[in-house]
């Protein structure tokens, strides 16, 4: 019952990720650990996540994804592609200095 109670918070909490959240059938999830320098808003395949750096296990499917961070002054951003293999973690930290 709390494992389902917890699924739908994180549902109603990360709604626009849900189509990004959707796992392959050939496979199973794997995950993103975020953090930034600044901290940044963070989009997933272009999906606005509605989470600032630092993020800890966002689910997301095996294969190849888009990021992009934009810093929450709205005055750097940076896009980078990475890969997150099932059952795996995908760990990034980046720096939006100048």
């Amino acid at each position: 019952m709390k494992r389902v109670l917890v699924t739908c918070a994180m549902a109603v909490a990360l709604g626009p990720l849900l189509a990004v959240r959707t796992v392959r059938a050939d496979g199973e999830p794997g995950w993103l650990d975020i953090s930034s320098d600044p901290p940044a808003e963070i989009f997933v395949d272009d999906q606005d996540t509605k989470t600032v750096t630092p993020q800890h296990h966002i689910a997301l499917p095996a294969g190849h994804h888009n990021l992009k961070l934009v810093t929450t002054d709205g005055s750097r951003q940076r896009k980078i592609g990475f890969k997150v293999e099932g059952g795996k973690g995908t760990t990034l930290t980046i720096h939006l200095g100048p």
